[in-house]
């Protein structure tokens, strides 16, 4: 009876060994004469491509190894300059073998960021980096004046670039240097004298780390554009008075500058929104105190100021042939309502 028990207790134990062995995780073994690999390293090396993206070599001086295949996570006509690529590069060895995985310090990468380094087997390694592209940027195809804005300057994206550095010339003397992040700059606050204007760009890394994976492209020149303005050239802004070249200033009355009007006040100060000059209103920018025209959305209501002289009207007006409005006492535009026996629609118009 005894033994019984005992062969039985034998063979629960015997399963239950079996069952943990076959739990636990297989133990990689070496031949006594094997060599494990303590440290390995990989070097990437940017290859800069004049407006496209090419391939990095990657090699190992690593003793007794060798990169055997590179593996993408994308295509490279995909890729885009300081951007992370992922990649798996497959090392292989026929003398020594590897550990199971190492770290960044026992995995030395440069030219690119470490991520993993795991073994497939005994003389396989697979190593994972982030590497980021390079490029030279190329030129824009046109560079040129908004047809709108004479002050405005436009110009061709050029492929890969973040930012675009651009040149002010007045006369053919610098005037202004500025980057930006988009194809197209306002320069007028820069153009505030009669002159003959134009601009070099060239396409840029817009941020230090842009920079370092972006090698500027060459500059290219606009055409030309000649400023010729109606009012004074000469004085400057300070703050929000104007000190004319003789070094008073204007005071309760209009004054054209370059070819906007603007009003000051008894103490020379511009003046902005809403105001009342004799018997007529008008609408100056409530940002810079520019007199305004045309149709203005005020507060909620739509005004018209006449296009020739900036004056707020009311009554029955035709800013296009064939249209008409009706422009309340208080110079608002009237919409979804009789006027008299006229109907005006939501949009203001009159509908026969």
């Amino acid at each position: 009876m005894m033994n019984e028990k005992r062969r039985t207790l034998y063979t629960v134990f015997l399963a239950v060994f079996t069952a943990v062995l076959t739990c636990l995780p297989a133990v990689k073994t070496y031949g006594a004469d094997s060599i494990v690999i303590r440290s390995v390293n990989l070097k990437f090396d940017s290859q800069y491509g004049s407006e496209e993206i090419l391939m990095p070599g990657i090699t190992t001086t690593t003793t007794g190894i060798s990169v055997k295949e590179v593996i993408w996570k994308r295509d490279i006509s995909k890729w885009k300059a300081g951007k992370n690529e992922r990649v798996s590069v497959i090392l292989t060895s026929d003398s020594t073998i590897f550990a199971d995985a190492y770290n960044r310090s026992e995995c030395k990468i440069t030219g690119a960021k470490f991520v993993s380094a795991k073994a497939l087997d005994n003389n396989t390694l697979e190593v994972k980096a982030d590497y980021v592209p390079v490029v030279i940027l190329g030129k824009t195809a046109r560079a040129g004046w908004s047809d709108s804005k004479k002050t405005k300057a436009v110009w061709e994206k050029v492929e890969f670039a973040t930012g675009y550095q651009v040149a002010l010339y007045a006369d053919d003397k610098l005037k202004k240097r500025i980057s930006v992040e988009t194809n197209t700059i306002d320069l007028s606050e820069y153009m505030d004298k009669d002159a003959v204007y134009y601009y070099e760009v060239r396409a840029i890394g817009y941020s230090a780390d842009d920079r370092k994976y972006m090698k500027e492209g060459d500059y290219v020149t606009s055409e030309d554009t000649i400023m010729e303005y109606d009012g004074d050239t000469t004085g400057v802004w300070k703050g929000n008075t104007y000190k004319q070249e003789d070094g008073g200033v204007p005071r309760n009355s209009w004054k054209q500058i370059l070819n906007d009007w603007y009003y000051f006040d008894g103490n020379g100060i511009r003046q902005t929104g809403w105001l009342q000059s004799g018997q007529r209103w008008y609408y100056l920018n409530p940002k810079d105190g520019k007199l305004l025209m045309g149709w203005q959305f005020v507060n909620g209501k739509w005004y018209y100021l006449n296009p020739g002289g900036g004056e707020m009207l009311t009554g029955w007006i035709q800013p296009q042939p064939g249209v008409w409005y009706f422009l309340n006492s208080d110079g608002s535009m009237a919409s979804s309502t009789h006027v008299g026996s006229y109907w005006v629609d939501a949009s203001g118009k009159w509908i026969p």
